[in-house]
């Protein structure tokens, strides 16, 4: 339901568990102690009632609200931490030239344009801050304006 936002999320540097498959049960047994975010207002309440912490998102096209909406309930100031996997949620790390040049996933005129380039330690995803990265900061900036 919230697969964008968990996205968004882990831009942000947190350790977010995108729950995709199961039932109920499942995601209740396997979120330890994390606070759940859902669309879903029966889970919401089962969530509450079991003594979980959990935050009922409305659903929305709107990113940013929702985003702008979970980090002013939690109390949090959005600051962009590019450490995570968006995809799979490993911990990024930056690669060293040598492994840069020899990575057959970043493309030669990629290589020479950029200079930093980071690899999911989890799924091998390479990630630089190229021209979508633009969107992304004027994103946090969007989001950051919420909060004045």
């Amino acid at each position: 339901m919230l697969g964008n936002i968990a996205r968004k999320l882990r831009l942000f540097g947190f350790d977010v568990l995108y729950y995709k498959k199961g039932d109920d049960e499942g995601l209740l047994r396997n979120f330890e102690d994390r606070i759940l975010l859902t669309c879903d207002k029966e889970l919401y309440k089962r969530c509450f009632s079991l003594g979980r912490k959990a935050i009922f998102v409305e659903r929305s096209e709107n990113e940013l609200y929702s985003l702008s909406y979970i980090f002013k309930l939690l109390k949090i100031k959005p600051i962009l931490k590019a450490i995570r996997c968006t995809v799979c949620n490993g911990k990024l790390r930056k690669m060293d030239k040598d492994e840069i040049n020899k990575n057959r996933n970043i493309p030669q005129n990629t290589k020479s344009k950029y200079k930093e380039f980071y690899i999911c330690t989890n799924c091998g995803k390479v990630y630089w801050f190229g021209s979508h990265w633009k969107s992304i900061i004027k994103f946090n900036e969007d989001l950051k304006n919420t909060f004045n």
